[in-house]
């Protein structure tokens, strides 16, 4: 009878397979028994927790109840570290709340709905100091001065000055920080437009 098959013979491994195995083995190997190994690992917890006994002692000491400048120091520290979360989340908070009425504002269907997005997002904008984003004196002494024309000047000089001063971007008072997110834009600004369109209006109707 002939046999055509040969043998085969699957692939074994001897030992453990592991970093964790394969470290315990070599570290076996190298005590040349277990209960030396054992004894190595029990002096290394001892000397390991007499270390970091050593090193914390200070820091406990402190928090002795006959020191009473450590227990002081130990509660700054965990009023500051409170604080500065309750910070941090209100911020997260409040950023969240924001995206949520600014994406609002993009799904708005009507007017109404659009401005009551703006005005939420508004109550959550933190407030800026409107005086860093435009020149407020520029726009203030245009607006008297065109209060100043309107009553005092003839509708000619009106019509010159119109021409020669109006500026669309008035003391960079078209800076979009101004009015992202707003629903008002600030109130200077808005009585120069005012004054504007009135006397627009005056030229017009004449």
């Amino acid at each position: 009878m002939d046999i055509s098959n040969e043998a085969n013979m699957d692939p074994f491994s001897i030992g453990p397979t592991t970093i964790i195995g394969r470290t315990i083995a070599f570290r076996i190997l190298c005590c040349k028994s277990v209960s030396k190994l054992r004894h190595k690992l029990f002096r290394f917890i001892v000397n390991f927790f007499r270390g970091a006994r050593a090193f914390l002692s200070p820091f406990v000491s402190w928090l002795h109840p006959r020191n009473p400048q450590g227990i002081l120091v130990m509660v700054t520290m965990m009023a500051f570290t409170l604080n500065r979360y309750t910070s941090l989340k209100a911020k997260a908070e409040m950023a969240y709340r924001r995206k949520f009425w600014r994406n609002m504002m993009r799904a708005a269907l009507t007017y109404e709905e659009w401005s009551h997005a703006a005005k939420m997002l508004d109550k959550e904008t933190l407030k800026v100091h409107e005086t860093d984003l435009f020149d407020v004196e520029l726009v203030r002494n245009k607006l008297e001065e065109l209060k100043h024309r309107r009553h005092e000047g003839s509708l000619r000089d009106i019509i010159f000055c119109m021409r020669a001063d109006l500026v669309r971007n008035l003391g960079n008072m078209c800076n979009p920080e101004l009015h992202k997110g707003r629903l008002h834009v600030p109130r200077l600004i808005k009585e120069y437009i005012d004054e504007v369109s009135t006397q627009l209006r005056m030229v017009c109707d004449t």
